[in-house]
């Protein structure tokens, strides 16, 4: 998955999301205050020390959860794709205007 679709997916649905910093929706993950966010350079064992504490702490996956149901309902998120194709057009018309 490439599109980062899933991420979208799993706040719509009210999952708690545990990503790299790397990944291109991630924004979305620490605007919405959903999960975890494993900072770079990727480490193995920061990565699996974050998924434990994430399923020791059920108190704050009903907070992960409730905050992203929350940021879906106030973010538009599923027009992205097409937000960016129309910015891309507009882009190229511009440069065979000129």
């Amino acid at each position: 998955e490439n599109a980062g679709v899933v991420l979208v997916e799993a706040l719509a649905a009210g999952l708690p999301v545990l990503v790299t910093d790397v990944c291109g929706y991630s924004v979305h993950i620490e605007r919405a205050q959903a999960g975890k966010l494993a900072t770079s350079p990727f480490n193995q064992q920061q990565l699996d020390r974050m998924l434990c504490e994430m399923l020791d702490s059920t108190s704050q996956r009903l907070d992960w959860s409730a905050n992203a149901r929350e940021y879906v309902a106030k973010t538009d998120l599923f027009s992205l794709a097409e937000r960016a194709a129309v910015i891309i057009m507009k882009v190229a018309e511009r440069k065979n205007d000129v």
